[in-house]
């Protein structure tokens, strides 16, 4: 094996190990999907039964608690490290599973449900700092971009562990990865960022050597790093106003806004019931097959993050997204009717006379086509990229603080977007709901066209200049 491909398998084998805490997340997130048809079930004996209203609480309270993990996490990422923060955050997540697992009534419930979702938010933000801190910067857009493919990988695995386990035996499965977490990532090495931020150059040195192999030139990557590093003196209040921080913190909280905010946790919940009209009555099968969508479209975006760039993928697949969910909304507004009473344009009437001459199960194939192809353009750009690229463009200095508000926003906007799904159903209809995230799609077209640098295949260091003022030319590592 060769210097390069030596260097290449040690940064790819920490990306694994770090990805199972994403797996942990995705897990966390598909659980309620399959564990609410149990928990739910009037024929099964079980200690515990869920009504609708507490069964979406359960849903949502991993949200709440993610909300809380994402600030804890943006401490943590600086104080404890980027690994120490990933070793903690197994913590909650194996708590959380075994408090589930061994419920006896519904408090005990949402009490895992919280603990859960602290370590899903803490994690969020930690594994892509980590994988983008430790990754050469010619691999960094496909390492990156195992994130999302782990979230996916997690969610299948509930998904399909679900349809042959009880829901306590499938907590006890989620509490897997994040063991086998804290076992495989001891020797795995502290990023050489945060070591030499706090002034442990030998440590760093080691990290790189182990990461990068002994032929690499790991002292003037350690020097370049450095140079970054000791052009600041200790971070002011004031100074994030400044647009070197300013800049790249509002690009990644938006960024993230926009993600939740195009309604594909709403897109994902309906799923079932799209799948059910057109003569897939089976919930499971139908959020397998959702699943299954994501994972090969995670993968081609890991193929394609370094090769094309994170700027095109974004801004085509927000297109392909607008689009699909257009064309959604036209397929709810053709079979199912405004309420009575309502007035309505010529073109909604026009609508209105088609919904009435065509069976829903004739055209039932387009609505599983918008599904597909909006999971298809989510999964490929919007699922990935927006976590790289805030582990990317915030300076290390403020990439915990950075970090953490970004992931604050994506988890914020989240529980948003559920929250307000059924009032903004019966204000503005389903196809007019869907019409309201195709919108917002569009603007995340926008965002990325005329906000959004291209971060391809340049260093940190380098990434950090384009906003810099004190702006200089750095020595490729690659």
């Amino acid at each position: 094996m060769s210097a390069i491909q030596e260097r290449v398998g040690r940064s790819i084998l920490a990306t694994f190990i770090a990805a199972l805490g994403p797996v942990s997340f995705g897990f966390c997130l598909g659980y309620s999907s399959s564990a609410l048809l149990d928990l739910q079930s009037t024929d099964a004996l079980s200690a515990v039964r869920l009504s609708d209203d507490q069964a979406s609480w359960f849903s949502s309270l991993v949200t709440i608690g993610a909300i809380f993990g994402s600030v804890i996490g943006g401490w943590a990422i600086d104080k404890l490290g980027r690994k120490g923060t990933i070793m903690f955050c197994a913590v909650p997540l194996v708590l959380g599973w075994l408090l589930i697992s061994y419920a006896k009534n519904v408090a005990m419930l949402y009490a895992g449900r919280i603990i859960t979702g602290l370590g899903c938010g803490a994690v969020s933000l930690t594994v892509p700092v980590y994988i983008a801190e430790m990754s050469a910067a010619r691999i960094r857009g496909t390492l990156g971009s195992v994130n999302n493919l782990a979230i996916t990988i997690g969610l299948i695995l509930a998904y399909v562990a679900g349809v042959f386990c009880h829901w306590r035996w499938l907590a006890l499965i989620g509490a897997i990865p994040p063991i086998l977490q804290i076992i495989l990532i001891f020797p795995v090495p502290e990023t050489p960022r945060w070591l030499l931020g706090k002034n442990r150059e030998s440590d760093a040195l080691e990290s790189l050597s182990w990461l990068r192999g002994p032929d690499a030139d790991i002292e003037q990557e350690c020097i370049t790093i450095k140079e970054t590093i000791d052009r600041h003196d200790e971070l002011h209040l004031r100074e994030l106003l400044s647009p070197e921080i300013a800049k790249p913190l509002a690009i990644s909280v938006g960024l993230m806004a926009l993600q939740m905010l195009s309604g594909v946790d709403v897109v994902e919940f309906n799923a079932a019931g799209i799948f059910a009209t057109a003569g897939f009555s089976n919930g499971k099968l139908a959020a397998i097959t959702v699943g299954l969508v994501q994972f090969v479209a995670a993968g081609l975006g890991c193929v394609l993050m370094d090769k094309a760039g994170r700027r095109i993928l974004l801004w085509s697949a927000a297109l392909g997204m607008c689009v699909s969910l257009v064309t959604l909304g036209v397929y709810f507004q053709i079979y199912i009717p405004p309420k009575d009473g309502t007035s309505t344009s010529d073109a909604v009437s026009l609508l209105n006379s088609i919904s009435h001459s065509v069976p829903a199960k004739d055209i039932s194939w387009l609505s599983i086509l918008c599904i597909v192809i909006f999971n298809l353009m989510f999964s490929l750009a919007w699922g990935s990229v927006p976590w790289l690229v805030m582990a990317e463009i915030n300076p290390v200095r403020v990439r915990g603080f950075a970090c953490s508000l970004a992931t604050l926003t994506n988890w914020s906007m989240a529980f948003v977007v559920t929250y307000t799904y059924n009032s903004l159903v019966n204000t503005l209809t389903m196809q007019g709901t869907y019409w309201v995230y195709a919108g917002i799609s569009f603007l995340g077209f926008l965002f990325v066209y005329f906000l959004l640098p291209e971060t391809k295949g340049k260093t940190l260091e380098e990434i950090e200049a384009i906003f810099s003022k004190d702006k200089r030319d750095y020595e490729r590592i690659d």
